[in-house]
């Protein structure tokens, strides 16, 4: 047998393994806790400082999943318990009620007190994760000891919506899209199961898992290029333009008090092209007009821009987050 023929046949054998460890099922790599008749997945670290300190609530943004904070929780959780969520039907999480964003915040307080992690809470949002914590905040007030705004959402965002007489995408106010009520909190348990689709999608996420640990490359890589995507057919509104204007005309009403809040933006987002609404110039000085703005979201409040970060922070600058929460957490600890 010639040495190139068992060479072939080797080069082949790995590249089958290969392929074999990319479409094996991934069991949930956290705990799973009931969320009122249906499950929640939570990422938990540092459980031993439960009883010492806050427990650090971490929200991931859109089209994120618990994993992105890996880089983070771990170190989190050297000196205080943390918990990353899914939100329902994402990752390992099971579909709930709805997706309004209302209910994903009090769907994640039922599973956290189930689970244990009864507070108080440091709580720390990425992009929209971040509006998630401004409503967990408000709904939960007396259990909140802080919050971090990770590139965190602003309520007036400007994003590119598709205009369906136009056929094309356009700056626009998300929040001057609303068009419906937001729906009331659903507050009693699930009583069937949703039936639930799927949908195929792929996710190229370039060199931004670089520093990730291989298990959670496998993971990640997993979930958005293997597993399908599930949905539950006319249950996907999750209310944001409207919960977005609500807290925009009525910021009161979500204001922390002395609740201490850290916001961090991103120093080197990447700059967006205008269009005949927005100019490039216009958008840029828009979202760092808002960005300080959220500082005003509490009567404690300070502001870090971290330079060497586009908009996911907690992957370009892991250590910054981590030791803006650490210094939250001290502080807190001080006045126990």
């Amino acid at each position: 047998m010639s040495r190139i023929y068992i060479s072939s046949l080797l080069t082949f054998f790995l590249f089958s393994i290969s392929l074999q460890s990319q479409v094996t099922d991934f069991p949930p790599p956290g705990e799973m806790h009931d969320a009122g008749g249906f499950k929640l997945h939570m990422l938990v670290e540092g459980k031993q400082h439960q009883a010492k300190g806050p427990v650090v609530l971490f929200f991931h943004g859109a089209g994120d999943v618990a994993l992105h904070w890996n880089l983070v929780l771990p170190k989190v959780g050297r000196f205080a318990a943390a918990v990353a969520i899914d939100q329902n039907g994402e990752a390992w999480s099971e579909h709930g009620h709805n997706k309004s964003l209302n209910q994903q915040v009090f769907d994640t307080y039922q599973a956290l007190n189930n689970g244990g992690y009864t507070g108080p809470y440091v709580v720390v949002g990425h992009s929209l994760g971040g509006i998630l914590a401004l409503l967990f905040a408000k709904e939960f007030k007396e259990k909140i000891a802080g919050v971090v705004l990770v590139d965190g959402t602003h309520p007036d965002v400007v994003l590119k919506i598709f205009d369906k007489e136009k056929k094309k995408a356009f700056w626009k106010r998300f929040r001057e899209t609303a068009d419906s009520d937001i729906p009331p909190i659903i507050k009693t348990s699930l009583s069937e199961i949703p039936e639930v689709s799927t949908v195929k999608i792929n996710r190229d996420f370039g060199d931004q898992l670089k520093d990730f640990s291989q298990i959670d490359q496998q993971m990640i890589n997993w979930l958005y290029n293997a597993k399908p995507l599930t949905y539950v057919k006319g249950k996907g509104n999750d209310y944001s333009a409207e919960i977005f204007a609500d807290i925009y005309e009525n910021r009161q009403k979500y204001h922390l008090g002395n609740i201490p809040l850290v916001v961090l933006s991103g120093g080197a987002k990447s700059i967006p092209e205008g269009d005949e609404f927005w100019s490039s110039e216009g958008l840029v000085n828009h979202r760092n007009v808002i960005q300080k703005d959220l500082l005003n979201y509490s009567d404690k409040s300070y502001h870090i821009i971290a330079k060497k970060s586009g908009h996911h922070i907690h992957i370009d600058q892991p250590k910054l987050v981590v030791k803006e929460i650490r210094k939250m957490v001290k502080r807190i600890k001080k006045t126990q």
